[in-house]
C-alpha cells in the first residue's frame, strides 16, 4: 500500500513538473520621434535565432525551415505583414515550441504597450520580437533570440535593422502606411541583400523628411518582467 501511494506520488509529481508554466509582461517604449511600429509580434520560443546580420532575407532556401522564416521576416520589414509568421508559429510541427501575442495596431513614436504572454511553458526560455518601421521601405525592430526572466525584470534595447530586400527609395510610391500609402513591396527590387543595421532617413524625398522622421539607435526598449 505504501508503495502504491509513493508511485501516485510519483505520478502526480511528474504530471505538475511537466505543466510549469510562466506569465510575462512586456512593455515596448517606441524611443523615436515620428517612426511608428507596425503590429508588433512577441515570441516565447526554444534557443533558436531567427536570423543574423548579414542573412539574404531574399534567399528562400537558407535560413530557418528552408527560407520560410526569411520569407516571413521579408514580409514584417517590407509590409507589416504577420500573416506569414503567424501561419509558420500556428503549424502543428512547430506549435508545441513556441508561445505568441500580438500588439495590435501602430505604435507612434514615444508611445509605449504592454502585452502579456500568459501559461508559457518553462522549456520557452527565449524571446523574440519583431515589426515593421514606417515610413521606411524595409525597416524593422528587432529583439532576436533573447533570454526571458527567471525572476524579475529584464530590459533589452533594440537597434532599426534594415532588411536589404528593397531599396531605400523613400518614395512614398513604395512605403505603405498611413503617411505615405504606397506599395508595400517591391518583388523586383531586391534591394542591398543583406540584412544590416538601417542607416536611416536621408532625405531623398519631400514627404519623408529627415528632420521628422531620421532617428538614432535605440530605437526602442523592451521591458519583460516575469509576473507568475
Amino acid at each position: 500500500m505504501l508503495i502504491k501511494k509513493i508511485m501516485i506520488c510519483l505520478a502526480l509529481f511528474c504530471v505538475s513538473q511537466s505543466v510549469i508554466s510562466a506569465d510575462y509582461r512586456i512593455e515596448i517604449n517606441n524611443l523615436t520621434y515620428k517612426i511608428a511600429f507596425t503590429p508588433r509580434i512577441v515570441i516565447a520560443h526554444v534557443p533558436v535565432s531567427f536570423f543574423a546580420a548579414g542573412d539574404n532575407l531574399n534567399d528562400t532556401t537558407a535560413g530557418l525551415l528552408n527560407g520560410q522564416i526569411n520569407n516571413a521576416l521579408k514580409e514584417i520589414a517590407e509590409a507589416g505583414n504577420l500573416g506569414p509568421i503567424i501561419a509558420i508559429l500556428d503549424h502543428e510541427s512547430i506549435q508545441n515550441f513556441v508561445s505568441y501575442t500580438v500588439g495590435n495596431g501602430l505604435l507612434p513614436g514615444g508611445r509605449k504597450q504592454t502585452v502579456e504572454l500568459l501559461d508559457v511553458d518553462e522549456t520557452l526560455s527565449n524571446i523574440s520580437l519583431f515589426a515593421m518601421m514606417l515610413p521606411t521601405n524595409d525597416g524593422f525592430i528587432a529583439l532576436n533570440n533573447m533570454e526571458l526572466p527567471r525572476t524579475g525584470s529584464v530590459r533589452y534595447h533594440l537597434n532599426a535593422y534594415d532588411a536589404g530586400t528593397e531599396t531605400n527609395t523613400e518614395s512614398c510610391a513604395d512605403i505603405p502606411g498611413p503617411l505615405c500609402e504606397g506599395t508595400a513591396q517591391s518583388p523586383d527590387d531586391t534591394g542591398e541583400g543583406f540584412v544590416h543595421i538601417h542607416r536611416g532617413i536621408k532625405g531623398l524625398t519631400a514627404t519623408v523628411n529627415p528632420a521628422e522622421y531620421d532617428w538614432k539607435n535605440p530605437v526602442a526598449v523592451v521591458t519583460i518582467t516575469r509576473i507568475q
